[in-house]
């Protein structure tokens, strides 16, 4: 913003308070103008991050009951273990042995709210959006995390059967282990699926006033 001095002398106090008012009225003006078109930028900077959130949002809690879906029948497998591990335990010879442990998980999507923060659009948002969206996400990446832990821990507790190839040539101790494994993992997915259930009541509330 440029202010240039007065083309022609200024020989008396009215030319100075005209020139001085002159120059304020364009500086008012151009200030306007600029505070014009920096809150339409930022109107346009949050409608299209409440727009890509819907989205992703809608994604999500659709995801959810794929994911649900999947845990129930990991749980099943799991349940399936147990009760092969304690056969095993007591010494019974299993004709068809099926010990697996592996399940599918798809992570739910943040790519939209990294944006948004990384944009600069959550700081022009009304606090009440802001506060529902750090919720949600909050949310959404500790269900995420917590499932890649029972992942790991899945891969990990499969590596005695690994390396014994057959289940009846897991020692007692190997047994035992896969047993209380199996367990705890049974009851992650139990914590995991409460604070999915969460999750979605989250995603329903935020689409409905999106």
């Amino acid at each position: 913003m440029d202010v240039h001095p007065p083309h022609q002398p200024i020989h008396t106090w009215k030319d100075f308070l005209l020139h001085l008012l002159t120059i304020t009225i364009g500086l008012f003006i151009a200030l306007s103008l600029e505070a014009a078109v920096e809150s339409a930028h930022h109107r346009h900077l949050v409608r299209d991050a409440h727009e890509n959130l819907r989205r992703e949002i809608e994604v999500n809690h659709k995801l959810f009951t794929k994911n649900a879906a999947d845990i129930q029948l990991n749980r099943a497998q799991l349940a399936h273990d147990i009760n092969q591990l304690r056969e095993l335990r007591n010494g019974k010879k299993l004709d068809n042995p099926d010990l697996r442990w592996a399940w599918s998980w798809d992570s739910y999507g943040d790519a939209a709210w990294k944006t948004a923060r990384e944009s600069g659009a959550v700081a022009y948002m009304d606090s009440r959006w802001i506060s529902t969206y750090s919720w949600v996400y909050t949310q959404q990446e500790y269900v995420n995390s917590t499932a890649v832990a029972i992942i790991n821990d899945e891969t990990r507790a499969s590596a005695p059967l690994k390396v014994a190839e057959d289940p009846s040539k897991l020692s007692p101790a190997e047994i035992e282990t896969l047993l209380v494994k199996s367990a705890e993992m049974d009851l992650s997915f139990e914590t995991l699926q409460t604070m999915m259930t969460a999750l979605d009541d989250m995603y329903a509330d935020a689409l409905k006033r999106l």
